[in-house]
């Protein structure tokens, strides 16, 4: 992996998705091409006192001029509201690449089960595209998604169209308080996965919320997955 350098980038385009979560396209300035793998985040100066805060990035890592990042705007926090604030064409400064949680080029993974909840869904989309569109990996991938409501969903076209042209990936997206036609998974990603068959050596990654991530943890331990097969992002 790439040592992380010192960026800066200016803000190309930003994207309502809806009325919690924004998309931010960046444009790289100096220097202008950034080499990640995908499941890896960027450390952004939001801030002149020098404070930071990390952001997965979404986009493909085909594309090295430039980056996405997903940004959850619920919390309102620094972070959030720094990135809201900026013009178009104005540039910021960030450290890249940053992070492990990347898929692993382990043979005794013989197929892989991607668990988001929330923003947590972003590297799993740098993920996808890197893993089915470049590297054309043939193992069967299952993309489990879980949101409260049905219309904080975003992405979703993206996603059944690569089940489309990728017939070894599926994606199920989960609603904890659906409405009642609501025809997919119901519940907890842990409701939808304890009622899907995996294989045993099926590799976990999951990112999200502390919660999440232990409930699920639990869950496939208690099915016999080994600790080893069960990756995290660390910084949710």
């Amino acid at each position: 992996m790439q040592p992380p350098k010192q960026y800066r980038a200016k803000l190309e385009d930003k994207q309502q998705l809806n009325e919690r979560f924004m998309q931010y396209d960046f444009e790289l300035v100096e220097p202008n091409e950034l080499a990640f793998a995908a499941g890896q985040y960027v450390s952004i100066k939001v801030s002149d006192k020098g404070e930071r805060r990390s952001y997965s990035i979404c986009s493909s890592p085909a594309i090295t001029h430039g980056f996405e990042l997903l940004v959850d705007h619920q919390p309102a926090g620094i972070g959030c509201t720094y990135l809201e604030s900026l013009a178009f064409g104005q540039e910021i400064e960030l450290l890249a690449p940053l992070g492990i949680f990347t898929i692993v080029p382990d043979t005794d993974e013989t197929s892989l089960a991607l668990v988001a909840t929330g923003s947590g869904i972003a590297p799993f989309r740098s993920m996808l595209f890197e893993h089915l569109q470049v590297r054309q990996d043939t193992r069967p991938i299952t993309l489990y998604w879980g949101m409260r409501h049905a219309n904080q969903l975003f992405w979703e076209d993206e996603f059944e169209e690569l089940a489309e042209s990728f017939p070894h990936f599926s994606f199920h997206p989960v609603i904890s308080q659906p409405e009642q036609a609501w025809p997919l998974c119901r519940g907890r990603v842990t409701d939808c996965l304890t009622a899907h068959e995996q294989a045993a050596s099926v590799g976990y990654y999951l990112c999200g919320n502390a919660t999440m991530i232990g409930d699920v943890t639990q869950t496939v331990l208690a099915k016999g997955i080994t600790e080893a097969h069960i990756h995290h992002e660390k910084f949710y």
